[in-house]
């Protein structure tokens, strides 16, 4: 049996209009969405101290790291921007949102029906189009492209994160080193005191109870010297571990210069900065934007208009395709429920925005005073305690020279400028750690976008 359709001119026409209808309608160009390099760009260019410094990208510095040559803090926030695996799992969230605003640019199929000829039934068939489609599709991709910008900030927030644990951790390493050293030389130091004071109790110049204070003292310190050798390897496996090599055995070779110098802004200007261009902030106001959009989309999507190109048994042909429509009357179901939902996500949208900024003043201000805190303690340090040591000592050998005092009084002055010196390595972490702290919460784009 022929097929009983055989279209007629005019209704080639309609079809082809109506696919060319769909076809533009759906293959319209999607908004663009950032990748991970971009992410990492953008990332570098909000931090103040790498913006300058991006000529080595990762194979470079993989190169200086099979090389044994030095790598510096920025090689390894640089490399570990792009080799950290928690990093790199998230990044993955930027195809997904790809993949969401791609699926948000689509439209349904058409649907044909086609019903077969039975005895005194002649042949039917109909196309349906759901024409809702096309003006819900601006909605839906206005809705994804902000949840696609609000995860693109959310990433380069957790870039800057990992910019500060990196750099925390290289100072750890390169001061574990120093620690070490200094505590070398206050065991030897306390030895020596100790052996001197088992002398001087020979001689009957001191006491039983003086010579355990000593032996205490120079055992206290032996512990101090052994756990610091720990101390490195452990500081050097947490770096390894953010700079993604950690099952690989790497002789890191480190820069010394680390300590940051003590001239940051006044907090307003700080604070000002944090609000404008914060990751965080920007990612939470681009989910108010898509919970917005949202609203607008559930107070639509409940409604069913669906155009048909229907044939049935005509007088010319007996398949005279006309048009219809279907449509949704809504009596029982307005969407009531999605509705009330989409505007609760809203709201927690904007408590949320509310939220970090409150959130961010405060670690702003609170940053900024530890810092200038550690600062302080800095200067007392450099400015006064260790000159005050430094002398003392020169007074005392001085003196030891002329024979005024004892040698056990200069091993004390040296057990002092020691004990001020561990100081000041502790000192060194603290103000680098403070130091990264604030440059995550003030960091803002160097071209200024």
């Amino acid at each position: 049996m022929n097929m009983p359709f055989k279209f007629t001119r005019n209704i080639y026409h309609q079809l082809i209009l109506l696919a060319i209808t769909i076809c533009s309608s759906g293959c319209q160009s999607l908004p663009n969405t950032k990748n991970k390099e971009q992410v990492i760009q953008n990332v570098v260019a909000y931090d103040q101290k790498l913006a300058g410094n991006t000529s080595d990208n990762a194979q470079r510095i993989e190169a200086k790291l099979l090389e044994k040559s030095t790598l510096t803090e920025s090689d390894a926030v640089l490399y570990a921007l792009s080799n950290n695996a928690a990093f790199k799992t998230s990044l993955v969230d930027l195809k997904l949102a790809k993949a969401d605003l791609v699926n948000a640019g689509l439209l349904p199929n058409p649907e044909l029906l086609f019903s077969f000829a039975v005895a005194d039934k002649p042949y039917r068939y109909a196309i349906d189009l759901p024409i809702e489609a096309l003006w819900l599709r601006p909605i839906r991709l206005r809705t994804m492209q902000h949840e696609a910008d609000a995860t693109s900030y959310r990433l380069t927030q957790l870039g800057l994160n990992l910019i500060k644990d990196v750099r925390i951790a290289y100072a750890q390493a390169v001061l574990a080193k120093e620690r070490l050293k200094v505590a070398e030389s206050s065991y030897q130091l306390r030895e020596n005191i100790y052996a001197l004071s088992l002398k001087r109790l020979e001689a009957g110049d001191i006491n039983g109870k003086d010579i355990l204070l000593a032996q205490n003292d120079a055992a206290i310190a032996k512990r101090d010297w052994e756990l610091a050798q720990y101390d490195i390897d452990i500081k050097m496996q947490a770096l390894l571990y953010l700079l993604g090599i950690a099952q690989q055995q790497h002789h890191l070779v480190l820069s010394p210069n680390v300590i940051p110098a003590c001239n940051i802004d006044e907090v307003d200007s700080l604070l000002t900065q944090s609000i404008q261009q914060r990751p965080d902030i920007l990612s939470a106001q681009y989910s108010i934007n898509a919970a917005r959009e949202k609203i607008k989309l559930t107070k639509l999507n409940w409604l069913k208009f669906t155009g048909t190109a229907d044939a049935t048994s005509g007088a010319a042909n007996g398949h005279t395709l006309g048009p219809s429509i279907r449509t949704t009357i809504p009596i029982a179901n307005q969407n009531q429920g999605m509705i009330s939902r989409s505007e609760a996500e809203l709201e927690k949208a904007e408590l949320n925005f509310e939220t970090l900024k409150q959130q961010a003043l405060l670690e702003i201000k609170t940053t900024h005073l530890q810092y200038q805190q550690s600062c302080h303690d800095w200067q007392v340090l450099e400015d006064t305690l260790i000159p005050t040591a430094q002398k003392s000592i020169q007074l005392t050998e001085h003196a030891y020279q002329k024979g005024d005092i004892s040698y056990l009084q200069t091993l004390e002055a040296n057990r002092q400028f020691m004990d001020t010196q561990m100081r000041e390595v502790q000192l060194k972490a603290e103000l680098i750690g403070k130091y990264a702290e604030l440059m995550r919460n003030i960091s803002n784009r160097a071209d200024g976008k």
